[in-house]
């Protein structure tokens, strides 16, 4: 981020882009919230998994550690979208959005 370093412009962001780069960053942007999986997946084991059923199931499980491991599931997915998002907005082709957010959406997969 530092190397373009501009007193104007501290981020870097390509100013007046093509259409077609800025049509590619709204898709882009589209299409990283509709692939991104860790936060509803985390918001679904906090919601559908109560405590009373939990200890019921996992009696030598913590059930605070199920819910830190859920909501740094979702901090992650607040991450990886906030990161897809500077990605997104720092691109000057349409080949780097469409290159970049399949390189994080692979990323992404691979802890799964």
């Amino acid at each position: 981020f530092l190397s373009d370093f501009d007193p104007g412009n501290p981020w870097g962001i390509p100013a007046n882009v093509d259409v077609s780069v800025r049509i590619a960053q709204y898709l882009g942007i589209l299409i990283a919230l509709l692939m991104e999986e860790e936060i509803p997946t985390g918001a679904y084991l906090l919601r559908m998994i109560p405590s009373s059923s939990f200890k019921k199931k996992f009696p030598n499980r913590s059930y605070k550690r199920f819910v830190a491991s859920a909501m740094l599931r979702i901090i992650l997915g607040y991450i990886f979208l906030l990161n897809v998002l500077l990605i997104l907005v720092k691109a000057n082709g349409v080949l780097d959005i469409f290159y970049d957010v399949l390189a994080l959406q692979f990323i992404s997969e691979l802890d799964d």
